[in-house]
């Protein structure tokens, strides 16, 4: 019996794999169908079993439920155990990754056409909806505000939520780092195993999808090669529109080699520099100062750091220094983004307060991406 997992779970496997994840054999050859009933785990008895044979904790997968693909609505269920999502197109080539002889993980290019299909249900958010107007309009009394209570519409928030969610994962995968998964911490300096070429290749194979929109919006909005959790945050703060709570900057570009004329790499030490953030057109640099990199690697890695600042800023560049503390402090972040608005020739505009709304619940879904 078969097994195969998605969504969340999935991604938590690909984490374990680390570098691997980029090399595995990939399956199948050619487009196909799931296996029916009987071949594939199919309900919550069948998975309890097969999780206790198989030791799915093993690869990577400790979030519960756990979740996996199946061939037919008939059989979609939740569990304790497991969440059995449907896939009734046929899998695309090349789209899971065998992990052992029955249980196969699907890619990150996979797993955004299957988060594209989710909803946001009703009854929750009108709950919690209602719940934070409640608790806003008891604190306006205490405080005797007599002025109309600013307030977001919950379906509409939860729709961006769910694309900030997409392309999170997008970047993650497309960048050269992995979140922190079971007992390995957060890695760096990894091969990515997606990019958003490949993304858009494998959704060309299933022209029935719903959610189809959604897959290239969230590649359209998600950039390559990020290198950190933070600098991944930093990027999209900047740069996600501002209804999603953005700053509707440029997107630069992340890590990405700038090769040095022959006749200057003899004072700037190589063939090439690296910054962490270039708007090129601007000659503007963002060079980010990972506490916890930096705390891995030690002296060597911040003299490495200060002496590429110092090549960039020779070439010509205006190079800003960002920390971990800058991003996380709302008001630092915003007088950054500003900063970079007016040295790349863009205007900010005042927030509204539905825009500081959503300003403040991306920061914190992008600064706390588990």
């Amino acid at each position: 019996m078969y097994a195969f997992l998605s969504n969340r779970s999935a991604c938590e496997a690909l984490r374990f794999l680390g570098d691997a994840a980029s090399t595995a054999p990939r399956w199948p050859s050619e487009a196909r169908r799931l296996p029916q009933r009987g071949d594939c785990i199919s309900s919550q008895r069948a998975y309890a079993a097969y999780a206790k044979a198989v030791g799915i904790v093993s690869h990577g997968v400790v979030s519960t439920p756990v979740d996996l693909l199946v061939p037919s609505a008939s059989q979609r269920s939740r569990g304790r155990r497991a969440r059995l999502h449907v896939w009734v197109h046929d899998i695309p080539p090349h789209a899971l990754i065998r992990l052992s002889d029955s249980l196969f993980v699907s890619t990150p290019e996979f797993v955004l056409l299957q988060m594209a299909g989710h909803h946001p249900k009703h009854q929750p958010l009108i709950d919690s909806f209602a719940r934070d107007l409640r608790a806003a309009q008891a604190a306006q009394d205490m405080a005797n505000l007599e002025r109309p209570l600013p307030y977001d519409n919950p379906f509409a928030w939860e729709l961006k939520a769910r694309l900030v969610e997409m392309i999170l994962v997008t970047m993650e995968f497309c960048g050269s780092y992995r979140l922190a998964v079971a007992d390995k911490p957060t890695a760096y300096r990894l091969d990515p195993p997606m990019t958003r070429k490949r993304a858009l290749a494998l959704l060309d194979h299933v022209p029935k999808l719903y959610g189809r929109k959604r897959v290239r919006t969230a590649l359209d909005l998600a950039m390559e090669r990020p290198a950190s959790p933070m600098e991944t945050a930093l990027a999209l703060m900047l740069t996600l529109p501002e209804d999603f709570g953005g700053y509707g900057l440029p997107q630069p570009l992340l890590n990405e080699p700038l090769s040095i004329p022959d006749h200057e790499v003899l004072w700037t030490g190589g063939p090439f520099v690296t910054p962490d953030m270039l708007w090129k057109d601007s000659s503007l640099v963002i060079e980010y100062d990972s506490d916890e990199f930096h705390a891995q690697q030690g002296r060597r890695k911040a003299t490495r750091d200060a002496s590429r600042s110092n090549v960039l800023a020779a070439l010509g560049h205006t190079v800003l220094r960002v920390t971990t503390g800058t991003i996380r402090a709302p008001g630092e972040l915003d007088r950054l983004a500003r900063q970079v608005a007016h040295r790349i020739g863009c205007a900010v505009p005042e927030a509204s307060e539905v825009l500081e709304i959503r300003r403040g619940r991306l920061h914190a879904l992008l600064t706390h991406p588990q």
